[in-house]
């Protein structure tokens, strides 16, 4: 597989992972939706401000810019750390939803899988 199929294909799993939690998140937020278990209103912002993030990085992706290798990484980073913590809150007692550590678990699996995709040559791309 080619770098830019593989860009191609890491940008496409952005985009709709971007897409899908922009979408879901911001149901609630609008109150268009309600959950039947406990919402952490904190973690709801976070992951609508992380779905635009990760549509920029999707089209940076996409058009194989320098800078969308390093976007792919910190939204990694930030996921990793969200999902650790909501973890730590489960383990120490606090109310939070199981669905949400799942939720993020795979957001977390799938900016891994888009960091592998991307990682190594592929990340010479355009200013």
């Amino acid at each position: 597989m080619t770098s830019q199929n593989k860009h191609r294909i890491a940008a496409l799993l952005a985009l709709a992972i971007g897409l899908m939690t922009i979408v879901e998140g911001g149901s609630v937020l609008l109150g268009i939706e309600t959950k039947t278990y406990h919402v952490l209103s904190w973690l709801v912002q976070y992951n609508v401000v992380m779905g635009f993030v990760s549509m920029v990085a999707g089209i940076g992706l996409w058009m194989e810019k320098k800078w969308a290798a390093m976007v792919a990484r910190i939204i990694l980073v930030c996921h990793g750390a969200v999902f650790l913590s909501l973890g730590g809150m489960h383990l120490l007692g606090k109310t939070v939803a199981i669905v949400s550590i799942m939720a993020m678990l795979f957001r977390t699996g799938v900016w891994i899988v888009i960091n592998f995709m991307i990682r190594g040559k592929g990340q010479e791309g355009k200013e």
